[in-house]
């Protein structure tokens, strides 16, 4: 421990180096943040409504002492809280008991060292909402047909009047 009269020195010190550290500091974030932003814009501009989750940290607990308990930091693109972008989450549950916690944010929202950890997996976001995109839109080509047949019958239902049979069956529960 410093000697007493020394402290308020020290103290004052190591303030002045914590101004410049927080000055710099808050500087880059808010640069990282402007790049999240532009990457939030062009994506919205694509329309995709789809979400996908890249797993940034994970842990699972050892089932041989019987922790069945796990958490996960993950990057995302979701609409949360009403907006679609990039977001970040953190998950914590336990296998035993069927439930987990979910703590989410919108990416310029979440913990600095969240954020920082995430950036190393921006790309992989990327790469997973083409893949996503590709199998979602075969999924709805393959839904396509039906929902196409649906529709003409029911056009031809409606535009066709009904036959004798039909129509006495409609008289009859009345």
């Amino acid at each position: 421990m410093p000697e007493p009269t020394n402290i308020p020195q020290l103290v004052t010190s190591f303030y002045a180096d914590l101004k410049t550290v927080a000055t710099d500091l808050n500087a880059v974030s808010d640069e990282l943040g402007k790049s999240i932003s532009e990457i939030d814009s062009v994506l919205k501009n694509l329309n995709l409504g789809i979400t996908v989750w890249v797993t940034i940290r994970i842990h699972h607990g050892d089932p041989d002492r019987n922790d069945l308990s796990y958490w996960s930091e993950d990057i995302g693109y979701t609409k949360y809280k009403g907006r679609w972008g990039v977001c970040l989450r953190q998950v914590e549950g336990d296998e035993s008991l069927d439930e987990e916690e979910v703590e989410q944010w919108h990416f310029n929202d979440a913990p600095r060292a969240l954020r920082l950890s995430a950036v190393d997996r921006l790309v992989e976001l990327l790469q997973k909402l083409g893949e996503e995109g590709r199998t979602t839109t075969e999924k709805i080509k393959k839904k396509l047909t039906d929902a196409r047949t649906v529709a003409v019958a029911l056009n031809q239902a409606a535009w066709t009047p009904a036959p004798p049979r039909a129509r006495n069956k409609i008289e009859e529960s009345k």
